[in-house]
């Protein structure tokens, strides 16, 4: 099995999650001495307590440039000037518990009002347009 190529513009976190997936990756990652295992956590704004969830979060991928397509932000300039706060915002959406309901309501076609009821990333996207 191969991993897919990377996404032209994509945060530490979208990296970690794309080449580390399930108990596999877990297991890597708890097999590091803990001082590494600390500093690539730490790059990628994570924790013990929330690196299992980011790691096993497909939806990321999907549905935060979705999301940031919906709010006017332009996810390629983000990743570019900021990719310490794509890698936040790739944090937030794969920490999300909605993300049933997100996916449901893009593929709706909701408005930017109704997902930032729903987004814990809404505010930050609008600060960005």
């Amino acid at each position: 099995m191969t991993t897919p190529a990377p996404a032209p513009h994509e945060g530490l976190c979208a990296k970690l999650l794309r080449g580390w997936r399930g108990a596999r990756s877990l297991n890597a990652l708890q097999a590091l001495a803990p001082y590494d295992r600390d500093r690539v956590l730490a790059d990628a704004g994570l924790t013990d307590l929330t690196a299992p969830a980011v790691l096993r979060a497909s939806h990321v991928g999907a549905l935060l440039p979705a999301a940031m397509a919906l709010h006017g932000v332009n996810g390629a300039a983000v990743e570019q000037d900021r990719p310490d706060l794509m890698n936040d915002l790739q944090r937030v959406c794969a920490l999300c518990r909605s993300a049933r309901t997100c996916r449901h309501l893009l593929a709706e076609g909701c408005t930017q009002p109704e997902h930032a009821l729903l987004c814990p990333n809404a505010d930050t996207l609008d600060a960005l347009r």
